[in-house]
């Protein structure tokens, strides 16, 4: 049988891992209210991310965009797309299905890329439909995964525009924006949508 020490030893290991477990939540971010899906759909292009992004699924990626189309089941068509090496690589288009959960917050979106797991997609500024700050934050097992992107419906954005949407971005979400990466626009090929 086990030893008392053993018993305890396990029992403090749980309980720590329980601790890390809900210690590290993500935050509660608010999102855009009121937000009309209708508006939002379309191209977007991706001005920066955070360093998650381009370690995971946008390794290597330039003049990264999304298109967002409305399906006749009320989901909305994703297509990410990006010019893989460099700005006149072969583009790399990746499919995926966003859905409302909760009507009464559309702009809290969920997407998956294929199967049943969907991340968070959340809309935190909306500047009229032409500029927009997304936050997706899930915690597995104790370790916060967070990204962030910073979206124009143009492949610029002034220094100006960029630094008021950041500010306003680590304001509500904690996120130290010093750590975004801008995202390489200058000079790319887009595929036609």
């Amino acid at each position: 049988f086990f030893s008392i020490q053993v018993v305890m030893r396990a029992f403090l290991v749980i309980c720590l891992l329980i601790a890390v477990a809900f210690a590290n939540e993500c935050p509660d971010v608010p999102v855009v209210s009121p937000f009309d899906v209708a508006s939002y759909l379309g191209v977007w292009y991706e001005i920066a991310t955070t360093p998650t992004s381009e370690i995971t699924f946008e390794r290597d990626c330039y003049c990264t965009r999304a298109n967002y189309t409305l399906q006749n089941d009320g989901t909305v068509l994703v297509q990410n797309s990006c010019n893989i090496g460099g700005v006149d690589g072969q583009v790399d288009i990746a499919n995926g299905t966003a859905i409302i959960e909760d009507p009464t917050e559309p702009a809290k979106l969920s997407v998956t890329f294929g199967g049943h797991v969907y991340a968070p997609y959340w809309i935190i500024i909306n500047d009229d439909y032409e500029n927009a700050v997304v936050w997706s934050c899930a915690n597995i097992l104790g370790i916060d995964f967070d990204y962030m992107w910073v979206l124009s419906r143009h492949n610029t954005m002034s220094s100006a525009t960029y630094a008021k949407l950041t500010a306003e971005a680590q304001e509500l979400t904690g996120y130290d924006v010093s750590r975004l990466d801008l995202t390489t626009q200058s000079g790319c090929s887009y595929p036609i949508t």
